[in-house]
């Protein structure tokens, strides 16, 4: 596993574009991770996922210093092309979605019991949804900074603007997958225990909200290129 390992030094000498574009490539990374913990996890290779885990944990503490930085080095003062209480917005979605990354592993890490076979391909869509949400809110915030960099040219505002869209399509199928995943698991309440039931109907939401924060940044993201 490669880490993004950039001295926090650099980090204070980036704008606070650069710097956001580096948190949201943790977070991917962090989502990547995640997929193949969960792959451990059906396996039950418990001691690989518990590997995975501690990965996130770190690439967690690596986002957490940038967000840190870039709130500490940006002050009221500082005058920015976009507006200041918009764009902490934007980086504090992005962080809450680190953050459920998280949450995710935390929470299968508390019970080690096989998932329900008809269930393992579900969670692995709505786990592939919830990864191709955050690549998309990268891409958005890259697509950001190009329309900072060209002063706001309206090519750039509106390819933004299109990734923006996809986003939002991305999250409203997350969301079927969500509704259709949760009844499969109440249909098997006769069939797992009352633990099994809690503990997959809430992975079903942590996963689903990650795609929910990751439109989230979108919308921040729209707010700020609006003219």
């Amino acid at each position: 596993m490669k880490f993004i390992r950039t001295p926090i030094i650099d980090t204070l000498r980036k704008s606070p574009f650069e710097a956001l574009i580096e948190h949201a490539q943790i977070v991917e990374e962090s989502a990547k991770v995640l997929r193949g913990a969960y792959e451990d996890y059906l396996r039950g290779d418990y001691e690989e996922f518990e590997k995975n885990r501690k990965v996130i944990e770190d690439l967690e503490l690596k986002a957490d210093y940038i967000k840190s930085n870039i709130r500490n080095h940006l002050p009221k003062g500082v005058w920015m092309p976009v507006d200041r209480g918009v764009f902490l917005s934007l980086l504090a979605e992005m962080d809450k979605v680190e953050d459920l990354i998280q949450d995710v592993t935390e929470w299968l890490s508390l019970r080690e019991k096989p998932i329900p076979k008809e269930l393992e391909e579900p969670f692995r869509n709505l786990f592939a949804k919830a990864l191709e949400s955050i690549q998309i809110a990268g891409k958005a915030i890259n697509a950001l900074n190009l329309v900072i960099e060209s002063s706001f040219l309206e090519k750039e505002r509106e390819n933004t603007k299109n990734i923006i869209h996809e986003l939002h399509k991305v999250e409203h199928e997350s969301d079927i997958i969500e509704r259709k995943l949760t009844r499969q698991i109440f249909a098997l309440e006769d069939e797992i225990s009352p633990a099994a039931l809690f503990h997959l109907s809430k992975l079903v939401f942590l996963l689903g909200d990650i795609a929910n924060h990751a439109e989230n940044a979108g919308d921040r993201i729209r707010a700020l290129i609006a003219k």
